[in-house]
């Protein structure tokens, strides 16, 4: 006979006025989380705590990635219509505003040393920007492959 898994809710809070669309955890300390959402703010947590402890503002559309940087003293966020925003933790407010890819962003990462971000977008493209100087150092053009499987008379076609 096979054990019956439970599962409990432990808490239940609303975290932003819309839909959720990302969630990022801090690293360094696993003590904090941040979140975007289609309200398009950013709200930073303590892990286990039902209350917001920053909301950070300033996206015109849906926010799609979130992700803090290596020491959690700053929060990079990607919207629906391709822009960047990071911010300074400790003072609260927009560091830098990066623009230049055309559609939304669906993944962001620190290099190790902090100074340069990865964003990844629908639009196709990989940009690597540098924090510092404000703008994209490098961008990666990636091609899609759609295939199709047919299946005639028991056999498999693919068709690029």
């Amino acid at each position: 006979m096979a054990q019956q898994k439970r599962a409990w809710k432990l808490q239940e809070f609303v975290a932003h006025g819309a839909n959720v669309q990302c969630l990022g955890l801090g690293h360094k300390s696993s003590r904090v989380m941040v979140t975007g959402g289609e309200d398009r703010k950013v709200n930073l947590w303590a892990v286990g705590k039902p209350h917001c402890i920053m909301t950070l503002t300033g996206h015109t559309t849906t926010v799609e990635a979130v992700r803090f940087g290596n020491a959690e003293e700053m929060v990079v966020a990607g919207s629906q219509s391709g822009a960047l925003k990071v911010w300074d933790l400790e003072q609260a407010k927009i560091m830098r505003t990066l623009t230049g890819h055309t559609a939304g962003i669906r993944a962001l990462d620190f290099h190790p040393f902090a100074e340069f971000v990865g964003s990844g977008s629908m639009d196709s493209h990989i940009k690597l920007w540098d924090i510092r100087r404000k703008g994209c150092i490098k961008t990666y053009k990636v091609r899609v492959v759609v295939m199709q499987v047919e299946r005639v008379g028991g056999l498999g076609f693919i068709t690029f």
